[in-house]
Order: C-alpha cells, then sequence, then structure tokens
C-alpha cells in the first residue's frame, strides 16, 4: 500500500501588498484591507513556500534544514492555517483540521524555548487618516485651557470634538 503523497502548497497574494524583508521577520502591508502582519523567520518561510507546487513535505523539510524546526507537516499547516487567516494566501488552504499554536506545542511536546521557532503570524488593522489624526480624551479636553480646544476629535468617538464653550473647554456634537 502507497502513501499519499504530500499536497502542494496553496499560492501566495501578491497583489496589493506591500513587503519588506528584514533581519528577523517579514513585514507585509495589505493596501486592500488596511492590515500589517509580521511574519517571524518559520512563516516568512512557509509563505515563500507558497507557489503552488512545492509540497507540504518539501516545506516542513526545508524548515527543519534552514532554522532547526521540528520536520512535522503539523508546524506547515498550522503556518498555512494563520496565513489564511491573515488573507495572505490567494486560496485557503485545503487542510480539514488545521491545529492551532497551542495544539501544535501539545502535539510536538515542545517547550517554550523551542516554541518560540514555531510560525508566528501578527496581524494589526492600520488607522485611516482620519482616525490617526490627533485627539483628546474627553477628561484631557475638559482640563484644557480656553483657546486650547480647537475642536479636534474626541478619542474613540466619530461625533464629539473638543471645543471651547466660554471659557471652558467640552466635548460637544461636531
Amino acid at each position: 500500500m502507497r502513501a499519499h503523497p504530500s499536497p502542494a502548497m496553496p499560492r501566495a497574494r501578491t497583489r496589493g501588498l506591500v513587503i519588506e524583508r528584514l533581519a528577523d521577520e517579514t513585514l507585509v502591508y495589505d493596501r486592500q484591507r488596511h492590515r500589517a502582519h509580521c511574519l517571524n523567520p518559520a512563516a516568512a518561510l512557509v509563505w515563500a513556500c507558497c507557489d503552488g507546487r512545492t509540497t507540504v513535505a518539501a516545506t516542513a523539510a526545508r524548515l527543519a534544514r534552514e532554522l532547526a524546526v521540528t520536520p512535522h507537516e503539523t508546524v506547515v499547516w498550522t503556518a498555512l492555517g494563520q496565513l489564511g487567516r491573515a488573507r495572505l494566501l490567494a486560496e485557503q488552504p485545503a487542510a480539514a483540521a488545521i491545529p492551532s499554536r497551542r495544539e501544535l506545542i501539545r502535539m510536538l511536546g515542545l517547550g517554550a524555548a523551542t516554541a518560540v521557532l514555531l510560525p508566528v503570524v501578527e496581524s494589526i488593522v492600520s488607522p485611516t487618516a482620519a482616525q490617526a489624526a490627533s485627539c483628546f480624551t474627553a477628561a484631557q479636553c475638559g482640563s484644557l485651557a480656553p483657546g486650547q480646544c480647537t475642536g479636534q476629535p474626541i478619542c474613540g468617538s466619530t461625533t464629539d470634538c473638543c471645543v471651547q464653550r466660554g471659557q471652558r473647554c467640552s466635548a460637544k456634537k461636531c
């Protein structure tokens, strides 16, 4: 009885991304979704192998060779799951059940020292220009001297601004 061949990796998304490779991580900014992703070396290597031809087994072997990561296909599937959730793949991974990083650590019996070598994709939402504009908290607005409140938005509010009312600054609908 023959073992089933290892499936091919999905293709990585390339359109609408700004990619910056640094010494210990790869930063990916998704222009369409306004999200920034930080890939550790293991996740970046798996993403680099996402060409639609390289197999999961070959990627696991490359991880073991280049990063001294446990040569287990489950490590690759975990990375693919994270890359898929970050929408950095052109198509979703074919695996039915992709383990979480915590499940993977438990399955492989890894300690904290070796668990840091496993793939990690960290994502943050990038603020829009309006959100990135300086703003005051409601408490800061109330403590400003007259003339210091300039109609700046109240942080976290889409309707309130810090404005001068007589001799005080206070929040008011914009």
